[in-house]
């Protein structure tokens, strides 16, 4: 069963959806933490931007994306809560400054990790010029990096181009979880930063690799948490659940199937003679994705008859 689709006129920009200059002039807000492994090495961190994820090693820290600019102190006094290991080794998904703002908080870290294309992203940012240049990655990824070994394995993948041209995929086979960034950001149309390099064309096919490539996970942790999205982009003073539930890969394979039929809608819809409004307007999608967030619904849409029109 299909059904239409009717979008807003005026979209509620979400947390990760706004421009860098906009994220990075938002007040840094209370972190929170739940542990995600039964040994009580790997927490989620939420609140003051994208979600970060922690492994708590013998010999460090590795986080995974730092939220906001000044959000620093609030991980750190979150971490000393499990920890008296300082930060060692930083990974950042994609570019955003909701994922990387944090960064020059941690000057201590030996590592900061990233795609290549993120690094040049980040590169661009005024969060990174003058002294902050020290706080860019200095470990690039290509295709495929694994750190450490044991329980604490870690496979950092890249796929291709999708919410920017640069985002990883972080997975920790031995705890059966992986940490998409904002490749997904939760049951909601996704944000395609194109200024970054982001593609709504290639966004289903990269994420058709990723279901098709990782094998073995069970658990799934969403860029955001909040109460619009459920388990996704949490809007500007929106609560912050305390308690995020990661989803499971059958959500993930959902979400890549919602991507290729929005995709495939759109396409029908330029096939038909539509302009971007009338295909917007009358979108059909399947029945089954009712209950996803479609603020960025329609400018999905207009990106991907600007890429086609390309």
């Amino acid at each position: 069963m299909t059904r239409a689709i009717v979008l807003p006129v005026l979209i509620t920009a979400a947390v990760v959806s706004m421009p860098p200059a906009r994220a990075q002039e938002r007040r840094p807000t209370a972190v929170r933490m739940q542990t995600l492994s039964v040994w009580d090495t790997l927490y989620v961190l939420t609140g003051s931007g994208g979600n970060t994820l922690a492994l708590m090693r013998d010999d460090g820290v590795v986080l995974v994306d730092t939220k906001l600019p000044g959000a620093g102190k609030s991980i750190q006094e979150t971490i000393e809560a499990v920890t008296d290991k300082p930060v060692t080794t930083i990974i950042n998904t994609h570019a955003h400054v909701d994922h990387t703002g944090g960064n020059a908080n941690f000057p201590g870290a030996v590592q900061i990790i990233a795609q290549e294309h993120t690094k040049a992203n980040m590169q661009r940012m005024d969060a990174f010029k003058g002294a902050n240049q020290q706080f860019l990655p200095n470990k690039i990824v290509t295709d495929r990096l694994t750190l450490f070994d044991g329980s604490d394995r870690l496979e950092l993948y890249y796929f291709g181009r999708g919410h920017t041209d640069g985002d990883l995929v972080v997975v920790f086979p031995e705890k059966r979880l992986a940490y998409l960034g904002d490749l997904f950001p939760g049951r909601a149309a996704p944000v395609i930063d194109t200024e970054n390099g982001g593609s709504a064309v290639e966004f289903p096919k990269t994420l058709a690799r990723v279901v098709a490539e990782i094998k073995g996970i069970a658990r799934v942790v969403t860029g955001h948490d909040g109460s619009t999205y459920g388990q996704g982009n949490s809007p500007a003073g929106a609560a912050v659940s305390a308690n995020p539930r990661p989803m499971s890969w059958k959500d993930l394979e959902e979400y890549a199937d919602f991507n290729r039929d929005f995709l495939a809608a759109v396409q029908e819809a330029m096939k038909a003679g539509k302009s971007a409004a009338d295909a917007a307007a009358t979108l059909q999608l399947p029945e089954r994705y009712k209950a996803y967030d479609m603020q960025r619904a329609r400018a999905n849409v207009e990106a991907i008859y600007n890429e086609r029109k390309r």
